[in-house]
């Protein structure tokens, strides 16, 4: 059972889903739907998938949850809620009423404010009632602050996205998992090796950042690890397809078979759920 833990998916029909700023440049520029994600899935033998709203909907969750609707035993979605917003755990909420089964936290777009203002806390305290995963977006200069929340919350289940982009750049020159290394001791936090082509100054298979995969997996164990692809790679990673990310955990990176079995999808049939359970 492979599991992409990581995707977005979206639209370009802004009419029926408006983007958050329409003035701003992040917005969709190819397809993205849930369509092509699943054919994709299929052409390279993935088989479970969770997306997480894209940034550019702001805290508008439409597009994914009406797209899990008929998709449950595939798609799992985590949402997107304003953190400062006084009804967002009652969105949150109805969010988890309509399948959603995660939450993503990020301090860009369109909050903020340093991920542990108590301003947002009533937010993480509902994550944390109700047992969802927490992915949260965040660079290694924010981590003392997500340190905080996870130590706040030791229950919850919290998932660094992007290992932090590595060196806290999307295209950093100086590599470093150091600080990623220093959350390893919190039980509760898990790690997408989601990093590899945005890190790497070669091409694909990106060999020069593997030794970064091998000391993370070693510090938090591959049932603590998981790998994403970053759905649709035209929008997000264009320097590597949905199929060679699957290769990259399937042959390239040096893992063993336990290793790769918990990497691939194990460890996330732990964080999330599929079907209508």
């Amino acid at each position: 059972m492979i599991t992409d833990a990581h995707t977005h998916i979206f639209t370009t029909d802004t009419d029926c889903y408006p983007l958050a700023d329409p003035s701003s440049g992040y917005r969709p520029h190819c397809d993205g739907s849930a369509a092509l994600l699943r054919l994709r899935m299929d052409a390279v033998g993935v088989d479970r998938a969770l997306t997480i709203t894209a940034g550019f909907y702001g805290w508008d969750n439409r597009y994914s949850l009406d797209q899990l609707k008929g998709n449950e035993d595939w798609l799992a979605v985590g949402v997107l809620v304003d953190p400062v917003s006084d009804d967002g755990p009652a969105v949150l909420e109805n969010a988890v009423r309509q399948g959603a089964c995660g939450l993503r936290i990020q301090r860009h777009l369109f909050y903020h404010q340093s991920l542990d203002d108590p301003v947002s806390t009533p937010l993480w305290v509902k994550a944390a009632d109700l047992d969802l995963t927490v992915d949260i977006n965040a660079t290694h200069e924010e981590y003392d602050t997500v340190e905080n929340r996870v130590r706040q919350f030791p229950e919850t289940r919290f998932i660094l996205d992007h290992c932090g982009y590595v060196s806290g750049t999307f295209r950093p020159t100086e590599n470093t998992v150091a600080p990623v290394l220093s959350m390893a001791r919190y039980s509760n936090v898990y790690v997408k090796l989601t990093f590899l082509p945005l890190a790497s100054q070669t091409s694909y298979p990106f060999n020069d950042v593997h030794w970064m995969v091998r000391e993370i997996v070693d510090a938090f164990g591959p049932e603590r690890c998981l790998f994403g692809t970053n759905f649709p790679s035209e929008q997000y990673s264009p320097d590597a397809d949905m199929g060679q990310i699957v290769s990259l955990f399937t042959d390239e990176i040096d893992l063993t078979d336990e290793e790769r079995s918990w990497i691939l999808g194990g460890t996330a049939g732990r964080l999330w759920r599929w079907g209508n359970k």
